[in-house]
């Protein structure tokens, strides 16, 4: 089957490397031998990587991303001007690329440019990384989205999304679920020794310095739990606004021998292999925590809260705790430590299921399929 020309629009309200990104890479890299990509964006992030690996990319204005109240008034009064430059720019991917496929990752386009590109005969999808929150609960533009939505794919990364989308009034047919997934020829199983976690319990969190994170729930945590578990440390992998915030809160608490900042790393299948248990502490919009099953495929323990996806994709193979429960985490942690035979039993069981899921190889072809589907 002939491969097709694929329009990737992003313009989002900040520019991060997070899930999302790493998501959009992962596809371009899998797929870009069958399909051709081209990124129209404002998302310095994508735009660098794209164009570090020498992939076409574009840069253009859209405004800022209507998901705040700010950024939706400016949205009202420049909504024309943004149509009409999106317009102009998707006639000249159609007449210069024959765009088939138009990938939407942001609300804007979502919006916008969706009867339009159907009006030129070219498939739509959307992209949804996100809970569906007050960002669009309590948006003017929560009618356009589900009405535009009859005429798009709309992909979802876990089945608690979809249902949000369902009660929303998203058809149903509309809505598909692809879940995350990774290379598990990079997570290969490295059980931590049972014997060796007595001279070190080494806890690792990976993401985004970010309020929603709850990183600071895991420093009282830490804190709490430190005086039951010898030679506890915790590595802080991840860059964001909160760093400073952080820093100042473990020099609060009194974790300078325990807790240790490294930034923003690449090599996190070597990072995951060096813990003993995975934390991800998320107070709200972790949709699905890809962290999670790639601690899981390694066979390392993983504590998360019950937030978004997290439930979904941890199960059983895991320990569940309530978000903005400092003490929760720490219960975790002191019975993982104790009963750590139980949690590398747990965690096995789990990348039985990672293979099962949440292999790439299955992930790429579901989109292949789906990027080849008129």
């Amino acid at each position: 089957m002939e491969g097709k020309n694929i329009l990737i629009l992003k313009f989002p309200y900040s520019s991060v490397y997070g899930g999302g990104e790493k998501h959009t890479i992962t596809l371009v890299e899998r797929l870009g031998a069958r399909h051709h990509f081209y990124l129209l964006s404002t998302c310095s992030v994508l735009l660098q990587e794209f164009d570090r690996r020498s992939w076409h990319q574009q840069r253009t204005w859209a405004g800022t991303e209507p998901v705040t109240p700010k950024a939706l008034g400016l949205f009202i009064f420049t909504w024309p001007i943004i149509l009409i430059n999106l317009i102009w720019w998707l006639m000249q991917y159609k007449l210069k690329y024959h765009i088939d496929v138009l990938f939407c990752l942001s609300l804007t386009e979502k919006v916008l440019l969706t009867p339009w590109a159907r009006l030129l005969g070219i498939q739509v999808i959307w992209m949804e990384h996100l809970q569906i929150e007050r960002w669009l609960l309590a948006s003017p533009l929560r009618f356009l989205y589900i009405l535009w939505s009859r005429l798009a794919t709309v992909v979802t990364v876990v089945e608690a999304v979809k249902d949000q989308l369902m009660k929303l009034g998203v058809p149903a047919n509309h809505v598909q679920v692809i879940y995350n997934a990774v290379n598990v020829k990079e997570f290969m199983p490295t059980p931590s020794r049972i014997e060796e976690i007595q001279n070190r319990f080494r806890v690792l969190f990976i993401g985004r310095l970010a309020t929603e994170k709850g990183i600071d729930d895991l420093l009282y945590a830490i804190q709490e739990s430190k005086h039951q578990i010898p030679n506890l440390t915790l590595t802080i992998v991840g860059e964001g606004d909160q760093h400073k915030n952080l820093i100042d809160l473990t020099k609060k608490l009194e974790l300078d021998q325990q807790v240790t900042f490294v930034g923003f790393r690449k090599d996190i299948p070597d990072i995951v292999k060096q813990c003993d248990v995975l934390v991800l502490p998320s107070t709200r919009r972790e949709t699905f925590g890809i962290v999670m099953i790639e601690a899981l495929a390694t066979v390392k323990p993983v504590i998360a809260t019950t937030t978004g996806g997290l439930t979904e994709i941890v199960d059983r193979y895991g320990w569940l705790v309530p978000p903005h429960r400092p003490s929760a985490i720490a219960e975790a942690l002191v019975d993982v430590y104790h009963n750590y035979e139980l949690a590398i039993y747990k965690a096995s069981q789990g990348r039985i299921r990672v293979l099962e899921l949440f292999q790439e190889r299955r992930m790429i072809q579901d989109y292949d399929n789906l990027f080849s589907t008129r």
